[in-house]
């Protein structure tokens, strides 16, 4: 009876679990957002439901002879497989798949699928963006994209330098073009990250040949947040950030100073009244200035944005607030920025949408020459204050970095206003025709201020000041059509259209060296007189462009491409006004023939070859014609002069690109690797070369040279664990670079940045850097002694230190012994051995050489994302190697060109003293034969690898937000940014901006200081 009643118990209990009516719950993606319209399907029936806007879903089971089993798919997630069993809330997350191959993308102006894609386009996507917790767009994918480096130009608000796949000009833009929404622009510091849904690098040729005339340098396409359909969502974004100086400079303190200067007076035991007394004044001025001038900074980042909509309109509006403060105090970036976007489509025809943004920025600066500068040089004793704790002026030639610090004024500030509006007409079932019209307008002013006290001699000086303004809008307006098609096997799509661009710049520059008094700082208290106009302008710039192109796949395994771009700019002459530029792409997907369909490993293979041709325009405005300016005078009447010399023939730069490459997917995309091959000509660069002085002028704009550029991008992204609890996915890229100038005009070499100290020459490399090379330091003066050939003997002595012979190769020398001299003065014991490359025992300038370079050949970045149920765990590494970098700043404070400048402490430490001595360092005697510059000592490895951040995230549990009813999803979030550096630099940052200028990389004359970010934020969803 017992097991009867047991049998009948457990018959009951099983048949109630297969009848069990319903399961709820909710599904979200990897970041904890909840997803929209999600497939839920019972397995091996037509019974499904989908989920709403909080991702929830319900489903009433059907009765089946095994244990249901759910199925979740959703487009661009991989599907997931979930037994019901005793469950009656099923809670799921989906992962992103490793590349939605479905996925549609617009590369210039026509919609096609990711996977057909046959250029080289890298894509990083808002998930990825918002783990860097960035300030700009930039901040975001370093490390991220193979063959992209990402240059950091130091300081708040200050911005990055991009280069993609190496420097393909002399002057004329580096940085690549942008694209937002369909709207072109020269520069994306305003956007707010959080707007930025997915961002696309154009790196080849083919891809970027439909922008034409401003894509030489690539093209960065972002596409930025839309709503969605659904109740209205509320997103909250809240982050504080707390910064530090990492990584402060060696500099003399006072008891160094005192060093250098008893060794220098030769009287090195005997310490002056002053260096005895312990509370003398000199001593008492031992400041730390490192300590004085930086301070634990703070960030806060604030973004509320609203999304939503019907079938008929979306919207999406995002406002954000940041206040970033500079460890160096006085300096800071603040932005305000707002984002409306709305889709509306009427009619299943009919779309219209506009893009609005309103952005305030206001960055607080500083000189750097002024501050860092005098802070390595500076003499350690000097008073920063006076007894009365107001700053002490400039004294002995030395500025008080404090007081520049503190006092003076470097306001910039920018005011810009962008739309972009779009309608889109459906003539036929595949026929659209669409037209936009994009504003982009910029007020930028900048106001500076320096008080007597910083701006000159204290005494007879005036304080300064200057007012600069910058009024440039640009209009963009397109029209085009396009076509697709599918029939059978075939797939075809093709498109045509124009596009103007007008472009509209006011520039003001006016100063004053002469103000009444320093309580006003605007020019209204200028002596009269006083005030004096630079570089004010009043100029356009006009582009007109026809372009067209079409694609083509049979069985999406045979696929081909082309596209030609007419573009006119008004910055050539008639001659040569219009620019052509055509691209074409082939494709094989071999993972479709025979003989891999059905392997269980390879689910993709593509191999795709492109090639294509792109132009460069940005130069100077009107450069083609010369320019005559009034303000000149002549045996004292007043008039009109040229001022500069025009060139007709200027011609586009136009660089033709060619990419080999596959994109594999292994274990139905658990594992992508991407391969490509490229190879960059470009021609007739735009550069600025000399002419005779008789001409009387410095130079002329003109078709100058050829540059090659070439290399290997590497990429592989893995799902390395996924389990219903924790994942583990991977990414490591790395980008491989050799840059060479091929012709220059007339094969004549031409120099940049100071001191000439970089050479642009036929078969070398942009970047190279040129200066003398330095061997060492003599120990005896007889050591500067050779023979005819330039061979270095060697000098003997005997136990008292006299001297005795030389020797060559082991061998008593007779022969004639030549000395190197430098402007007539013999070398000694304690100089620097100079490199003497002509033999002639004589250092000139003609014994410069290529002592380094400053252009990165390997580059990338290894990142890891490790989840646990609600815990997420995030980090990146990315680095740069085999550069150099060229320390000026190092160079000019230990050169002795002043009595008042102190040295590195490693230079007063590790010099030559004595006869005998082996030292790195020569001499501290101020003498002109160890200044000579760039000397190759300062010339340093740059490479690093950095730990860019280290993430903590947490997403709060369900049972925690059924307490919080407002609330949908929460997050919380623990940072550190730029967690570490591995470099042998002794600078503050390896990681070198250009600022804009190609030909000088890595030149650092001391920079704005790195500093270590640790972040807390919370994001939550209303």
């Amino acid at each position: 009876m017992l097991s009867f009643l047991i049998t009948m118990l457990f018959y009951s209990f099983t048949t109630s679990l297969h009848a069990q009516n319903s399961v709820t719950g909710k599904v979200v993606g990897d970041d904890g957002e909840p997803l929209l319209g999600v497939n839920v399907l019972q397995k091996d029936t037509r019974n499904g439901t989908t989920t709403d806007i909080n991702g929830n879903y319900t489903i009433v089971l059907s009765k089946t002879s095994s244990t249901p089993t759910l199925l979740f798919s959703y487009t661009g997630y991989e599907t997931k497989n979930v037994e019901v069993g005793f469950d009656t809330i099923i809670n799921v997350t989906l992962a992103e798949s490793a590349e939605s191959l479905e996925e549609i993308v617009i590369i210039g102006y026509q919609p096609i699928e990711r996977e057909k894609l046959l250029g080289a386009v890298s894509t990083v996507k808002a998930k990825e963006i918002v783990k860097a917790t960035p300030v700009q767009a930039f901040d975001a994918i370093q490390g991220r994209v193979a063959g992209v480096q990402i240059l950091n130009n130091n300081g708040p608000g200050q911005g990055f330098d991009i280069r993609v796949r190496g420097v393909s000009t002399f002057g004329s833009g580096t940085s690549p073009l942008y694209v937002v929404d369909g709207q072109q622009l020269d520069n994306i510091d305003n956007i707010d990250p959080g707007d930025i849904e997915s961002l696309e690098v154009l790196k080849d040729g083919a891809t970027a040949a439909i922008y034409g005339s401003k894509a030489a340098n690539g093209v960065v396409i972002i596409t930025t947040k839309s709503g969605k359909s659904g109740k209205t969502r509320i997103d909250v974004t809240n982050i504080t950030g707390f910064n530090n100086l990492v990584g402060d400079l060696r500099v003399v303190n006072t008891e160094e100073r005192f060093l250098l200067e008893r060794i220098r007076s030769g009287n090195l035991d005997n310490l002056t009244n002053l260096e005895r007394d312990s509370l003398s004044l000199l001593r008492r001025n031992d400041f730390d200035l490192q300590d004085l001038l930086t301070r634990t900074a703070i960030r806060n980042q604030t973004n509320v944005a609203f999304s939503g909509g019907n079938e008929k309109l979306k919207y999406y509006w995002n406002t954000g607030f940041l206040k970033e403060e500079g460890i160096v105090i006085n300096s800071g970036f603040k932005r305000i920025n707002t984002q409306i976007k709305l889709d509306f489509t009427p009619t299943k025809k009919l779309k219209f949408g506009t893009r609005n943004t309103l952005t305030h920025q206001d960055k607080v600066g500083l000189t750097e020459g002024g501050i860092f500068t005098h802070l390595v040089e500076r003499l350690p004793y000097l008073p920063l204050t006076n007894p009365d704790g107001t700053f002490t002026p400039t004294i002995a030639g030395r500025k008080n970095p404090l007081a520049f610090a503190n006092l003076q004024k470097r306001d910039d500030r920018d005011w810009r206003i962008q739309t972009f509006n779009y309608a889109q007409f459906e003539i036929l079932p595949k026929l659209t025709v669409k037209s936009t019209l994009g504003i982009n307008f910029s007020y930028r002013k900048r106001d500076d201020f320096d008080p007597r006290l910083i701006a000159n001699r204290f005494e007879t000086g005036f304080d300064q000041g200057r007012v600069r303004q910058n009024l440039t809008y640009d209009i963009q307006q397109e029209n085009f059509v396009n076509y697709s098609n599918k029939w059978d096997n075939h797939s075809f799509g093709a498109f045509a259209g124009m596009q103007t661009q007008r472009y509209f710049i006011e520039n003001t520059d006016f100063r004053s060296r002469e103000f009444a008094n320093g309580y006003i700082e605007t020019l209204n208290n200028a002596n009269p007189g006083t005030i004096t106009g630079d570089n004010n302008a009043n100029e356009r710039h006009n582009l007109y462009s026809l372009f067209g192109g079409f694609n083509y796949d049979y069985k999406n395994k045979y696929l081909v491409g082309a596209t030609l771009r007419r573009d006119g700019s008004s910055r050539f002459g008639e001659q040569n006004e219009f620019g052509y530029f055509p691209s074409a792409t082939l494709g094989w997907r071999a993972s479709k023939e025979g003989f891999l369909l059905d392997s269980k490993v390879i689910n993709n293979l593509l191999f795709k070859a492109s090639w294509g041709v792109v132009g460069n325009e940005r130069i100077g405005n009107y450069l083609f014609t010369g320019v005559l300016e009034p303000g000149a005078a002549y045996n004292g009447i007043s008039g009109i002069a040229p001022t500069r010399l025009g060139n007709a023939e200027l011609s586009w730069e136009q660089t033709e690109s060619i990419n080999l490459g596959f994109d594999l997917g292994l274990f139905k995309s658990r594992v992508q690797v991407n391969l490509d091959f490229w190879q960059k000509k470009t021609t007739d660069l735009l550069a600025t070369t000399p002419l005779p002085e008789e001409s009387g002028f410095t130079g002329i704009i003109r078709n100058a040279g050829a540059v090659d550029n070439r290399g290997i991008d590497f990429n592989i992204t893995g799902d390395i664990i996924r389990t219903n609890n924790f994942t583990w996915t991977s990414n490591f890229n790395i980008g491989y670079l050799e840059n060479k100038v091929t012709s220059l005009a007339n094969g004549t070499e031409f120099f940049a940045g100071p001191r000439g100290s970089y050479v642009i020459r036929e078969g070398e490399s942009i970047g190279s850097i040129f200066g003398y090379n330095n061997l060492g330091v003599y120990q005896y003066d007889e050591s500067n002694a050779y023979d005819d050939n330039g061979t270095r003997l060697t000098p003997n002595f005997d136990q008292d230190g006299n001297f005795l012979n030389y020797t060559l190769n082991g061998q008593l020398y007779s022969g004639n012994v030549n000395q190197v001299r430098i402007s007539g003065r013999t070398l000694q014991g304690g100089d620097i051995i100079w490199e003497d490359l002509d033999n002639d025992f004589s250092i000139t300038a003609d014994d410069r050489k290529i002592i380094g370079n400053g252009l990165g050949t390997t580059y990338g970045g290894f990142s890891n994302d490790f989840s646990y149920k609600n815990f997420t765990v995030s980090m990146l590494f990315d680095f740069t190697l085999n550069y150099d970098i060229y320390s000026r700043w190092d160079e000019l404070r230990n050169d002795f060109a002043a009595g008042t400048e102190s040295p590195g402490p490693e230079r007063i430490y590790g010099a030559w003293t004595q006869p005998g001595d082996v030292t790195v360092y020569p001499r501290l005697d101020r003498v002109p034969q160890n200044r000579l510059g760039p000397n190759s000592f300062f010339v340093t490895d740059g490479s690093f690898i950095k730990w860019r951040y280290l993430r903590f995230e947490y997403r709060l549990d369900d049972w925690i937000l059924e307490k919080l009813p407002l609330i949908k999803n929460a997050s919380v979030n623990f940072s550190i940014n730029n967690l570490l550096t591995w470099t042998n630099y002794n600078g503050y940052n390896p990681e070198l901006g250009n600022r804009g200028s190609a030909l000088t990389p890595a030149l650092d004359n001391l920079r704005y200081p790195n500093d270590r970010e640790f972040i807390l934020g919370l994001r939550v969803n209303l």
